[in-house]
């Protein structure tokens, strides 16, 4: 009878003994066979089938294991169901576990200011891919590729290629004035697996961070298990004259602040690390964007500025060259290295060393700066074009921040307009777009969107600044009708970008 409601397929990889397993199984699951059932004996069957008796034993080892499967003393095996078994549970009737309060925080969708439409052009954040250099960086990456051995062929050193890590080091001092021993880099997938390896390290349950207001909604979620005070930003960036708590870890961008736009003056840059050095904070300085400041010579990162306060420096190729190479650094104050890289292997944040190789060949043949100099000469073009659209077509219903480079502009609403109605509506036309109420974590909101020009042409600036005016105009009309609420239960629905 069992015979009948198995099926063995010899051209299968699958191993036989897996096959009758599965047959077996399955027919005690449609019902052709019943708990009590008595199998034949592991000879008769393999006799009956054409196989060998080892493998009928496998698969009855198999069922045995699963418990659908004893045997008596002197008797042949027979089929059984365990208490609480059931073939047919699927996932529907699975209790789902509770995530843990720290779970929880981790879940938030750091993007639900996004909203999302069919065209990313204008996302914040996103360069142009059509402007990385895929057959230069080929080409660098072949010969990258063949020259790697040993240990680098494995998983490397786990703070960073050596290579890389000399590379930058000599990068950083120029570009940035940043002083690190190439061995103090630690080269990890990206900025926000560093904040993540961060507020690991450094913060405790009760500790507080001080985060900038507006900010970075990544680096709330990194360290969303601290208590959080926020440094309100302005045209001089974020000021920390007004907080009182003391801080574990301070983090700022204090180049490109995002999403503002500024930089932070040297007077606050000063009185910010003096602050960390009374507090014994540290400091965490995301260079964000500082590839792309056209206005100006930009001032040293504070890593350079010589103070006794710590700080931790960080940057990434996500913005100059593309996020999907998943490469990022962390400048450390000497001696921290030994440690955080055993945390670093531990927590398996480890950047990819074929891209590592091609990035340190890439940064030493030259390639890196004159490719900054292009594509920042380009954006810088396609930000005025964006700019002025917006200007001609919304006048004074919005306020441009201005920005000194970067890949997004900040545009400020009246208090009345509720940026969550405008995002929607720009959605709708296909547009993907971040309410800047979304990036304030403090009492403090502004209405307003950030809106991304990396990959814009002129028509779509155009386009795209007429139905901006347009959605203002709707939401001064529906105004007395429909005022804005800051609770977002009446928001419409938001995606995560």
């Amino acid at each position: 009878m069992l015979e009948k409601w198995l099926r063995l397929d010899r051209t299968d990889n699958t191993p036989l003994s897996e096959q009758l397993y599965k047959s077996i199984r399955l027919a005690a699951q449609e019902g052709h066979i019943k708990a009590g059932y008595r199998l034949p004996s592991s000879r008769a069957l393999a006799s009956t089938l054409g196989i060998s008796r080892n493998t009928v034993g496998t698969a009855y080892d198999l069922l045995a294991a699963e418990g659908l499967l004893a045997t008596k003393p002197g008797a042949c095996a027979y089929l059984c169901v365990p208490p609480g078994f059931s073939f047919h549970a699927t996932q529907d009737t699975v209790t789902l576990p509770t995530l843990s309060i720290t779970g929880q925080k981790l879940a938030q969708n750091r993007h639900l200011g996004v909203f999302r439409g069919a065209d990313l052009s204008f996302r914040p954040g996103q360069p142009d891919p059509t402007l990385f250099p895929k057959d230069e960086w080929g080409r660098l990456a072949r010969r990258a590729t063949r020259g790697l051995k040993g240990d680098a062929l494995l998983y490397g050193e786990s703070s960073g290629l050596p290579e890389l890590q000399e590379a930058l080091s000599l990068h950083l001092a120029a570009t940035r004035g940043v002083r690190v021993a190439p061995r103090d880099l630690m080269i990890l997938p990206t900025v926000q697996s560093a904040l993540f390896l961060l507020s690991q390290c450094f913060t405790e349950h009760g500790d507080t961070v001080w985060l900038e207001d507006p900010g970075y909604p990544g680096a709330r979620m990194a360290f969303s298990g601290a208590k959080t005070d926020f440094m309100p930003v302005d045209e001089n960036g974020a000021n920390t004259s007004g907080l009182i708590s003391t801080p574990k870890l301070i983090y700022v961008t204090p180049s490109h602040q995002y999403p503002t736009g500024s930089g932070m003056s040297l007077e606050r840059r000063l009185e910010l690390l003096e602050r960390a050095r009374i507090t014994g904070a540290i400091v965490i300085e995301d260079d964000y964007d500082s590839e792309f400041l056209w206005q100006g010579r930009p001032i040293p990162a504070l890593q350079a500025l010589g103070s006794s306060a710590p700080v931790i420096y960080l940057g990434t190729a996500a913005k100059s060259l593309l996020p999907g190479l998943r490469l990022a650094w962390m400048a450390l104050p000497p001696g921290l290295i030994d440690t955080l890289q055993h945390v670093q292997r531990n927590l398996d944040l480890l950047a990819n060393v074929y891209t590592q190789s091609a990035f340190a060949h890439w940064i030493s043949a030259g390639h890196h700066r004159a490719h900054l100099r292009r594509i920042s000469q380009i954006y810088e073009k396609r930000c005025q074009t964006l700019t002025h659209h917006i200007q001609n077509e919304c006048g004074s219903r919005v306020v441009l921040l201005p920005s000194q480079g970067g890949l997004q502009i900040a545009i400020k609403f009246a208090p009345q307009i509720d940026d969550r109605m405008v995002a929607a509506f720009m959605a709708e036309q296909g547009y993907t777009v971040t309410c800047l109420s979304s990036l304030y974590g403090g009492n403090r909101v502004e209405q307003g969107l950030v809106v991304g020009f990396a990959q814009s042409n002129d028509r779509e600036c155009q386009r795209f600044s007429r139905l901006l005016a347009q959605a203002l105009h709707r939401q001064v009309s529906d105004a007395p009708s429909c005022p804005p609420s800051p609770a977002p239960d009446d928001a419409p629905p938001c995606v995560q970008a």
